[in-house]
């Protein structure tokens, strides 16, 4: 093969090559961990922040993740990378924490939180954001387990809470509680409203939803 060839093969070896996304942050340097205040009371939705540095070029790259301990896990995430710190500071940070109280925490707690999360909807069947498959990239080598904070999940009684946002599917939501774990297992939240899954609100097999989602 002439030397032009070997040029050309390498060339589209090096396109062709997967890029990996927020996997080239595996092994960066934990820049900050930030938490939403009042994360572990009953119900709470937690704001998760975490941004990781590149001991190469300053580059930041940064995930933030909104965990449902109390029913649907991670409802929703996001990645960013940033030149550097003070272009992360006046971006995702300053738009997080201009909306949320969030308080400084570790690596090690931000795993634990999402990944219990994670772990508690997935056993009713709940899927997280698709954007999550990168997003735990930035939670690669973390020890949850090193933390010993408590980590509760599910609401009154320890069981499922579902609280109704403005995106869910609340019929889709609530049948599949109803299918995995059962009537009277589980409570929800419609608008101002907490009701029993063994109220009445269904009729041969379809939700009657009387009040409006939040």
């Amino acid at each position: 093969m002439g030397k032009k060839q070997q040029q050309q093969k390498k060339g589209v070896a090096q396109l062709a090559r997967p890029t990996g996304g927020m996997a080239i942050t595996v092994g960066w340097s934990v820049h900050e961990v930030l938490l939403s205040q009042g994360w572990n009371q009953e119900g709470a939705l937690v704001s998760v922040l975490v941004a990781r540095m590149s001991p190469r070029s300053g580059k930041v790259a940064a995930a933030s993740y909104l965990v449902d301990l109390a029913c649907l896990g991670i409802k929703g995430t996001q990645v960013m990378m940033f030149k550097d710190s003070d272009e992360y500071a006046a971006g995702l940070r300053a738009h997080i924490v201009q909306h949320l109280p969030m308080a400084p925490s570790n690596i090690n707690l931000a795993a634990k939180i999402v990944g219990i999360g994670y772990e508690y909807a997935a056993s009713m069947g709940f899927s997280p954001d698709p954007i999550f498959a990168q997003s735990r990239y930035l939670l690669e080598g973390a020890n949850p387990n090193a933390d010993p904070t408590p980590v509760r999940t599910g609401g009154k009684d320890g069981k499922p809470w579902f609280i109704s946002g403005p995106n869910d599917n609340v019929a889709q939501i609530l049948a599949q509680l109803q299918r995995v774990v059962g009537e009277g297992n589980y409570h929800f939240l419609l608008g101002e409203e907490l009701m029993d899954s063994d109220d009445d609100f269904l009729d041969d097999g379809k939700f009657i939803i009387d009040h409006d989602p939040r």
